[in-house]
């Protein structure tokens, strides 16, 4: 046992420092999902007001928007305001905005887990003439006060090892009768005091980053993640009087209804850090969210609190090792396709593309628990396939054979206890789902090099998008006995549109021939001309000219809605019946799987009941995979007459709301369609094959995945069947 803990120990300091190395700056990426204005932003008009829509909902207590130029004075009025329709909502009015650049900072509270952020981004008022304004975004410091990320992901990582090992233990207690409980006590009533320890350190915690432990009644007692905190204070007391009293009275130490209420306090228990996760934070879909991660936690904490009790156990009594391993094995085998379903549909809603698993701390954590986990499933299966079949056909009189199990075992035991703290190391991090933008920002980089005189200069231009850029120049003497350095260097852009007039910038000298540039100088998309007026300490100064295309680059849509409540589907890469499909097979397959125990409980009758129950599973799998492909709405039918004036109607909506993505011909090629995360849909390859009540539902509730969004928010029914006669009339070339 001691050799187990020592490498639990190790394996949880190791993920620590993991933790420490991918959360150190997690607090600098943005929780922003899209914003009106958008991000880079360059505007004709002043906006009156700014809108952020952000990847969990607000504690409007402590979130706010700020509006700032480039001077650092406020423009915004008034406090921020919220939505009770769009819980992930804040907006802010502004003043009338003169030219300039603006820079918009955020500061919010989770009302889920407590988590909190800032951020910023810039946006820009043109000229009259639609050239760029003078001035630059502010630097705005993102630190947040409080403990370090990493000490949370620590804290987090001793709450839910202490929760694993509670239930565990309960359970194990459950299974193997009353010798087993008591020496299970000393372990429950040691998490019970770590889980209540935890709980205050993290309610402290949160506090601090508000700003100091005053704010700990308000974290407590007005945010959603407090009352969850208190319901797990009240279970953990409760359990902790539950055995106080038992222990002063011995003679009930062993009893079972003691263990069945700790099951139940257990519940709460994970309940309560469930309703905290990332699961629950996702908006449209959050019950499911939080129930997968509720299963996948729990199939966890049967599978190695159980194990890791279990060799409490087995050391601590002289049960038979054959026998309590057996009964144990049982229900392992039933949690771990249940903790790999629930862990793969967790996954994919926290991971909408796999660009998510490399690009962010989070993908990168996750892989360090993916291969942890790994290690641990060959372990389980090393015991599982081959050792333990051998310890049960040998009784366990084979001694050697029985110190390699129980190696084996402790080491799958510390290898769960690693994976748990992986598991802590993810609640800390913001993860890919809410680091990426429901539309992102195209890279249009480029590098152009010219040679002017005696001079070879190059420019890289990033993002190379309408908005905010960095200009990059680096001077070379094609001579290398020139004498005449480059001592300054202003740049000059011109638009292709000779009515917008050219904006003169200076550069900042970086040293050894580089000078850089950052600002909004890029107003409108089309074609730019920059000049490099290199200005020496001798010799003539030289004027180096390159033209880049520039592209809109962040558009996303001013508005945002969930789009089917908390019952939604949560994740884009596989529908309803791909989901029943994977519980389904998983279900069947453990039924088919146990039919022989289920024989032996039950007899004959039974073991044809679990053979023909695992063989339905695996037909509803099947069938909800080829033949349950329904689409939404197709039941619908259109209570909106096809006339000339409903049609009409229908091309002024088109024009205005759609044309922008889909193009005016329908053929998905419009002025923004490059910058979405999938091509708009091209309808004259669509419409005819779809009937009316479809395509009103994917105008109402938009498309999950691309950048298609739900329109019911802003567009009334009868606005939806026009835009439908509309579609039907100008794109479905089939006989009506």
């Amino acid at each position: 046992m001691r050799r187990a803990l020592t490498t639990a120990i190790a394996a949880l300091a190791a993920l620590i420092a993991v933790a420490w190395f991918a959360a150190h700056d997690a607090g600098a990426h943005a929780l922003l999902s899209r914003g009106d204005p958008p991000i880079n932003a360059s505007l004709r008009e002043s906006p009156t007001r700014v809108t952020l829509f952000m990847t969990e909902r607000l504690q409007r207590s402590y979130s706010s928007v700020e509006v700032l130029d480039s001077a650092g004075q406020r423009r915004d009025i008034g406090d921020t305001e919220f939505s009770d329709d769009v819980p992930t909502q804040m907006s802010v009015r502004v003043l009338q905005l003169e030219p300039g650049v603006y820079t918009v900072v955020w500061r919010t509270l989770s009302e889920v887990d407590g988590h909190t952020w800032t951020g910023s981004y810039v946006f820009s008022v043109l000229n009259p003439d639609g050239s760029a304004p003078a001035g630059a975004g502010l630097a705005i410091a993102l630190d947040r006060p409080g403990p370090p990320v990493e000490a949370d992901a620590a804290v987090k990582a001793i709450g839910l090892v202490a929760l694993v090992l509670f239930v565990g233990a309960v359970w194990i207690a459950l299974l193997l009768r009353e010798r087993a409980a008591r020496a299970l006590l000393p372990v429950i009533a040691a998490s019970v005091v770590v889980g209540i320890a935890a709980t205050s350190v993290e309610a402290i915690s949160a506090a601090l980053r508000l700003g100091d432990i005053g704010f700990l009644g308000e974290i407590v007692f007005q945010t959603g993640n407090g009352l969850w905190m208190q319901q797990r204070w009240y279970a953990l007391i409760i359990a902790a009087a539950a055995l106080a009293y038992h222990l002063w009275q011995p003679r009930h130490v062993g009893g079972r209804p003691l263990f069945y209420a700790l099951g139940l306090l257990g519940i709460v228990w994970l309940a309560s850090t469930s309703a905290v996760s990332h699961g629950a934070a996702i908006g449209a879909g959050w019950i499911w969210g939080t129930l997968f991660d509720a299963l996948h936690l729990a199939a966890a904490a049967l599978w190695i609190g159980g194990l890791a009790s279990l060799l409490v156990v087995l050391r601590r009594t002289d049960l038979n090792r054959v026998d309590a391993v057996r009964r144990f094995s049982i229900a392992a085998a039933i949690s771990v396709p249940i903790l790999a379903a629930a862990g793969l549909l967790s996954a994919l809603i926290q991971v909408p593309s796999a660009s998510g698993l490399l690009d962010t701390d989070w993908g990168i954590a996750f892989i360090v628990k993916g291969v942890v986990l790994a290690a641990l499933l060959t372990a389980a299966a090393a015991n599982a396939f081959l050792l333990r079949p051998r310890d049960e056909a040998s009784d366990g009189l084979n001694h050697a054979l029985a110190i390699r199990f129980t190696r084996l075992m402790r080491l799958e035991a510390a290898l769960g206890l690693a994976v748990i703290a992986a598991s802590a190391v993810l609640t800390q991090l913001p993860s890919p789902a809410s680091v990426q933008p429901a539309v992102e920002q195209k890279d249009n980089s480029v590098i152009e090099r010219v040679t002017r005189g005696d001079i070879a200069a190059s420019l890289e231009i990033s993002p190379n998008l309408v908005g905010f850029n960095t200009w990059t120049a680096t001077i070379a003497s094609i001579d290398s006995d020139n004498n005449n350095p480059v001592e300054a260097l202003l740049m000059r852009f011109r638009y292709a549109d000779h009515s917008v007039g050219p904006v003169t910038i200076a550069t900042e000298p970086l040293g050894s021939g580089r000078f850089q540039l950052e600002g909004a100088y890029f107003g409108l998309p089309g074609l730019w001309t920059v000049e490099m007026e290199l200005r020496r300490a001798s010799g003539d100064d030289l004027i180096a000219a390159i033209t880049t295309n520039v592209e809109s680059g962040y558009q996303a849509s001013p508005f945002a809605a969930d789009s089917g409540g908390a019952l939604a589907l949560p994740l884009t890469q596989m529908d309803w019946n791909g989901v029943g499909a994977l519980w389904a097979l998983v279900l069947g397959g453990l039924i088919w799987l146990n039919r022989p125990r289920v024989r032996d409980r039950w007899g004959p009758r039974g073991g044809d009941a679990a053979f023909v129950a695992g063989l339905l599973g695996f037909i509803i799998a099947v069938v909800l995979l080829t033949g349950l492909h329904v689409e939404p709405g197709r039941t619908l039918s259109n209570p909106v007459e096809r006339t000339a004036a409903s049609v009409e109607a229908g091309a002024t909506l088109f024009a205005a709301n759609c044309a922008s993505c889909h193009g005016a011909t329908g053929a998905g090629d419009g002025p923004l369609a490059d910058s979405l995360p999938a091509p708009p849909a091209n309808f004259t390859v669509h419409v005819p094959f779809h009937p009316d009540g479809v395509l009103f539902a994917w105008i109402s509730e938009g498309i999950r995945g691309t950048g298609m969004p739900a329109w019911s928010p802003q567009l009334s029914d009868q606005d939806r069947w026009d835009l439908v006669n509309f579609l039907r009339a100008t794109f479905d070339q089939t006989p009506q």
